[in-house]
């Protein structure tokens, strides 16, 4: 009696109709993927400040606050972080992971004629941060209220009191839209890359005209 014939059961059909996804490897020298970051420009606001963009990038990469620290300099601590300011980023470096204009990131920073100006605290709007967004107008110390909402910017987190230093570290950097110390919501759930949503048109014009009246006007 001749042995009986054993093969492999054929792969299924479903298994080789399945897509193949690419592994994203990790470049050290970088910090980034080798096949890139998820981020759309569309995502930014008029105005938005670089901790809010970050705070975005952040989330739709699932990304540490170490890693995105380590986006603005390569001689940056991520823990004791810098201010972001013009002149202390590294712009051109930011632009190679965030496909966001450069123009766009300029304008994201403290100018350093404006410094003294400037709070040294994390000053925001609750109903800018329940929509994800935080501008660089926010941290004038001449601008006392929100331009779009008219309402007063605060600083302390109304659970703890706590003041976050307007300093991009990893301490604020993976609490977008919390308090830094005991994690409490500044406002709303803030922003997620599956449910964006477009600022209103008199708002982008509020935050807009208020911008060029400050640095131009």
């Amino acid at each position: 009696m001749q042995p009986a014939a054993f093969s492999s059961p054929p792969r299924s059909a479903a298994l080789l109709r399945a897509p193949r996804f690419p592994i994203l490897t990790l470049d050290e020298r970088k910090l980034t993927p080798a096949l890139g970051y998820v981020f759309s420009k569309k995502w930014i606001d008029p105005c938005e400040s670089l901790i809010s963009i970050l705070w975005k990038f952040e989330k739709a990469n699932a990304l540490p606050g170490h890693v995105v620290a380590r986006l603005m300099g390569p001689d940056i601590d991520p823990y004791e972080g810098v201010v972001p300011q013009l002149g202390l980023i590294d712009i051109r470096r930011l632009h190679e992971s965030l496909p966001v204009p450069i123009k766009t990131l300029h304008a994201s920073l403290l100018q350093p004629t404006q410094r003294r100006r400037c709070s040294g605290v994390f000053r925001h709007c609750r109903r800018c941060m329940a929509h994800g967004y935080h501008s660089v107008l926010h941290q004038l110390e001449n601008i006392y209220a929100c331009p779009a909402h008219h309402r007063s910017l605060e600083t302390a987190c109304r659970r703890c009191g706590y003041e976050a230093p307007y300093v991009a570290s990893v301490r604020l950097l993976e609490a977008p839209y919390r308090c830094a110390y005991c994690r409490a919501s500044y406002g709303g759930q803030g922003w997620t890359p599956n449910t964006p949503q477009p600022m209103k048109a008199e708002y982008r014009k509020a935050f807009t005209r208020r911008y060029f009246e400050c640095y131009f006007g």
